[in-house]
């Protein structure tokens, strides 16, 4: 099933397994999901009925959206960690939108550097260069290349959502190494096959031949089981 169009065309989908197993989820705890999406990008998702998550954290840690409007009190404290890096941001943008790597750049929510890089771009090199030139955490996933503030992430983010909601256990799924720190922080993290994570909590690796978002939907549903 289509969730997401981008001018017009189709973009993100759900299984329809996947989208039972959600409503099933609801029932039993909190669904919060945290991205790296902006506000925008996040508020083009249309959830399935009984889908629609009360709360969502967007730009990597950066909004707290209750039903999908910012949360104040949040936006307030982050800005205060952030306004020490905007600086840094903007050099970093003024450095990097010159170079022919990037198909995009720019900064999002005033929170964060995202550069997409041309198909030939090496992107690993570019990241450990970038790393060496400035004190923000340089990410790269994919083609993606994010610069983010310190301590601007989402496994602190997990830990203010912990706070916020008065849940006293987290399950976190994650598939990129802008996910780690979340896995790391959760009581449980769920894992997508290829993302090598050492945790000291528990931890689930994907299997081979699942389909991830079912698998660790299940997972969460079977340790919910286990738990009662």
């Amino acid at each position: 099933m289509c969730v997401e169009h981008v001018q017009g065309k189709e973009q993100s989908f759900m299984t329809v397994k996947a989208i039972d197993l959600l409503r099933k989820i609801q029932q039993e705890v909190d669904f919060v999901p945290v991205t790296t999406r902006s506000v925008e990008q996040y508020q083009r998702i249309k959830w399935p009925d009984g889908c629609e998550p009360e709360w969502a954290v967007t730009t990597n840690g950066a909004v707290l959206l209750h039903n999908g409007v910012a949360d104040e009190k949040w936006s307030q404290y982050v800005k205060v960690l952030i306004d020490n890096w905007l600086g840094d941001l903007q050099i970093q943008y003024e450095q990097q939108k010159q170079s022919a790597n990037y198909i995009r750049c720019r900064i999002v929510d005033n929170s964060y550097l995202f550069l997409y890089c041309d198909e030939e771009a090496d992107v690993k090199a570019i990241v450990e260069h970038c790393r060496e030139q400035t004190n923000l955490i340089v990410e790269g996933v994919g083609r993606k290349i994010y610069f983010f503030p310190p301590g601007m992430d989402k496994g602190w983010a997990l830990m203010q959502l912990k706070e916020h909601l008065g849940d006293n256990y987290a399950f976190a799924a994650g598939d990129s190494s802008i996910d780690e720190s979340m896995l790391k922080l959760a009581d449980e993290g769920i894992a997508e096959y290829g993302l090598h994570v050492e945790l000291e909590g528990v931890c689930w690796h994907q299997p081979l031949e699942t389909v991830y978002s079912e698998w660790l939907l299940k997972k969460v549903l079977e340790r919910l089981s286990e738990k009662e």
